[in-house]
Order: C-alpha cells, then structure tokens, then sequence
C-alpha cells in the first residue's frame, strides 16, 4: 500500500492555439519512443479540442503473442474510469428525482440485502451502523463515505464518520449501484447501456464482455510485457471497475462533460464543484478527481486493473482534453510526457497526486537492473541508487519496483527488493506488509505469518503513516494472518 504525495505546480500553457496538424504530427512522432521507453505493447488515444474529437489512433499491438496492431477500435478495459461514468447516471436520476444526493443510502434498500452485502448483521458488536445510516450518494460519488477499498473483516470496516475526510473506495460505488439496480429493477449493465451508451452514441462500450470483443479487445501485459494472451471477461457490471471500451467512445462521455449533454448545465456544475479535500489544490468531485491547477481547474480520472492502465484529463473551459487507454502494468509511467504533448499543461497534469513512476525514474531503473542483474545483485544496486538518487530513490519508489516484480511472478527478485526495503525502514509498517504479501504470493506461508505479524508490531511505532492507512494495514494483516492460521 502507498500514501499521496502532493505535487508542484507549473505554469505551462494549454494547447489551445497550435495548429492542429502540427500537433498530430508531433504525437505521432512522440508516442511510439514513450511507449518503447516505458515497454507498454499497445496505446490508443482521443485528443479533444473545442468541445470536439480533434484526433484519435491506435499505437502498438494488441498481444505481444498475435502482434496485431491497436487501431482506434480496439477495446480495453477502463478500470476505474468507469466511476466517473457510473456517477454520470446517478446524477440522471438525481435529476429525475429518483434518488436525493443527500438521502442517507442505507433508507433505500431492504435490511437483508445491507446485511448480506456486510456479511453481518447491522447490529453486530464494533460495527459502526451509525455511519453506514449516514452514507449518502454524494459520500459515495466524493470517496467520503468511509468505505474500504478492497479491504474486508468482521465487522465490515468503515474508516470515519461520512463527509469527513477522502478515502478512495470502489467498495462505495459497488454499495451505490446496489441501490441504483434496487430503484430500477434492471442489471447495471443494462441500465448504462439506455441512460448513458445509446444517447452517448458509444457504440463499442459495454459494462460486461460482449462476444465481438473476441476480434475487436486488447489483452493485458505485465512489467515486463508479458501476457498469457486471455481475456478478461466480467460478465457482471461493476459501478466501479468493469467498462469496457475505446478511447473514441471514452471521448464522447468527456464531450458530453464538457458541452453540458444528457445533463442539465447546474447538474455538471455540481459533478465538477469540489466536494472533499484531497491534498492541496487537489479535490474531489462527484465522480471525478478535480486539481487546481495555473491554467483552472480540470478534471480527471485514472484506470489501474494491474495489467491495463489508463489516464484522462479535461478543461470544460477552453474544452480540452485527452483520453488514453493502455493494455499494459507500465501504462502511467509515460503519463506526464503524453499529457504535456497532447495537451499542454505542467506536471500537475500528468498523474496529478498519482504515485506512480515516471519510465525514467529510478524505482523502474532500479527494476531493470534488477530484472537484468538477478537477486544477488539487488543490495549492491540498491546501495548505488540510494547514494546516486537519495531523495527520489524512496521507500515508496523500492516498494513499487518489488511490486513490479512480485507481479512479474519473479518472486526471488521481489522477496530480495522488499526485503532490503524492510532493513532500511525497519519502522515501517507498510514494509513489513510488502514483503508479507511478496512471502504470500510465492507460497511461502511460515514467512508469511512471520511479517504479518512483524506488520501488527510496527504499526504502533509508525510515526509517518495516516492513521486510517494503518487501520486498513491493520486490518488485512490480521485477516491474512487469520486466514493462514487456520491451513
């Protein structure tokens, strides 16, 4: 698990006036040195400009396996720039009438359906039912709900009382959407598809696997460009996590954003007007990640299903923006430099408080090396980073090269990494919990145990972890280490 750095604000301008040919030109020459640079198999991109699809291509291939190009019909998966989407029908039914933004949730579903969700029922003992009654869609749209994101036990865990703080949670849209598809009777994958693709004209989307997607999809790669060549097929929407579709198609829902359509003006207003604090200039929305930035405010969303990684980000004033899907791990390493091309714009816009490395940074030079040199080189390799890069050579930056790794299935190189992680910043709780879930992930369980445990010790001496961090590394070390008990 990682923090949010905060970011640097630049006074680049946007793109607005240069001539569109010479823009096109210049992505076309860009684009195919940053995807060798940053070793992602395939792109495909949307550039918007006036409140119009200026330019859109794919680059690349599909599978490393078939080599078949990207072409501006490829699918990939969105991974979370589905919640934007999802929140753009709930504000249809907000305007409907359907559903209040600030009705408290739990007062539109039956009891058994919460507990079933739960897996408890709302009375059990250290559960916090008086924050689930609070918990309002517009919680859930903002990530202010409280919910876990992917974090599970008994009772199910809420963070903090709703309205409060930020905490990212796809585990909130999935409690939204069950509401939604109590209110309207229908599948998610259904009503998206009338309130949202048909008059959005996104004819190739869909919230679930569609059999034309056999010839038309992309397939996902690792760190190191691997791909076993299968599909992902979801065959049950998720609001958070499971559109399928094209940067072309993706477009038309950020047009649709920009120009006010399928929505009253006031209503994309309130979608865009900052709900909760983030970090400094950064908030969210309803829906959408907002960042004040020198050239306003724009709005933005990333993708992260592991092996497919997407970006977009817009202006509804000047009304531009970009949209770019990848079928690949390193997919935001070239976030920043394709922002700037296609865009304009400073850092801030490449992955705004994102912690993910940039292609040339150390953390994926130091995975290189590694991935090249072996595990018996990785503490020498460390030692010349760490003196050659001391302030961006991080804990935050060697925990994701292990990652990298430990997803890369070279479980020898990542056990290696992480643990030299672990020596470095032995009071930290986050490390131990790495090098855990790495011990984890290889099958190695007595190891396993040993730093889950480690995790629970440390977390009362970490002085430099948000406490509702701690909480959530808290609480999946004790379900890991609970799990691993009972075998």
């Amino acid at each position: 698990m990682t923090g949010w750095p905060a970011f640097a604000q630049s006074p680049n301008p946007l793109k607005v006036n240069i001539n569109p040919q010479t823009l096109i030109a210049d992505l076309e020459k860009a684009i195919p040195g940053l995807m060798k640079a940053g070793d992602i198999p395939g792109l495909s991109i949307a550039v918007i400009r006036d409140g119009k699809l200026l330019w859109t291509r794919g680059f690349g291939v599909k599978s490393t396996k078939t080599n078949e190009p990207v072409s501006e019909d490829t699918i990939f998966e969105a991974a979370s720039l589905t919640k934007p989407f999802f929140a753009y029908i709930v504000m249809e039914l907000v305007e409907s009438g359907e559903i209040d933004l600030d009705k408290p949730l739990i007062e539109y579903l039956p009891r058994q359906k919460i507990e079933e969700a739960l897996g408890h029922s709302l009375d059990l003992e250290g559960f916090r039912g008086d924050w689930l009654r609070m918990i309002t869609a517009r919680h859930v749209l903002s990530h202010s709900s409280g919910f876990p994101h992917g974090e599970s036990g008994k009772p199910f865990p809420l963070f903090f009382e709703p309205g409060t703080k930020y905490r990212y949670s796809a585990d909130g849209y999935f409690y939204l959407q069950a509401v939604i598809e109590h209110l309207k009777g229908k599948p998610l994958a259904e009503i998206m598809e009338k309130m949202a693709f048909e008059p959005l004209q996104m004819k190739a989307s869909s919230m679930v696997w569609q059999d034309r997607y056999e010839t038309q999809a992309a397939v996902g790669h690792d760190a190191v460009s691997e791909t076993d060549g299968k599909f992902r097929k979801r065959m049950h929407a998720h609001a958070g996590a499971s559109l399928y579709t094209t940067a072309k198609d993706y477009a038309q829902f950020v047009m649709a954003m920009m120009n006010d359509v399928g929505l009253k003006e006031e209503t994309i207003r309130e979608m865009l007007k900052p709900q909760i604090d983030v970090v400094k200039d950064v908030f969210w929305g309803l829906g959408f990640g907002l960042e004040r930035t020198s050239n306003g405010t724009a709005f933005w969303q990333w993708g992260d299903y592991g092996i497919f990684r997407n970006y977009i980000v817009a202006y509804k004033e000047p009304k531009i923006g970009v949209v770019y899907l990848t079928n690949s791990f390193n997919g935001l390493s070239i976030c920043q430099d394709v922002v700037k091309q296609a865009i304009g714009g400073g850092k801030e816009l490449g992955v705004a408080y994102l912690n993910y490395d940039q292609y040339d940074s150390p953390g994926p030079l130091f995975f290189k090396a590694v991935l090249e040199k072996g595990a018996a080189h990785a503490a020498q390799l460390f030692r010349e980073f760490k003196k050659n890069n001391p302030e961006e050579f991080t804990e935050a930056a060697v925990n994701r090269a292990g990652y990298r790794l430990l997803n890369s299935k070279k479980y020898k190189e990542a056990i290696a990494v992480l643990n030299l992680n672990v020596e470095a910043y032995a009071e930290s709780a986050n490390a131990y919990d790495s090098l855990a879930e790495a011990y984890l992930t290889s099958n190695n369980r007595e190891q396993a145990i040993t730093y889950y445990k480690k995790v629970l010790e440390t977390i009362p001496r970490d002085k430099k972890a948000e406490k509702a961090f701690l909480e959530g590394l808290k609480s999946n070390a004790l379900e890991k280490l609970k799990d691993l008990e009972k075998k």
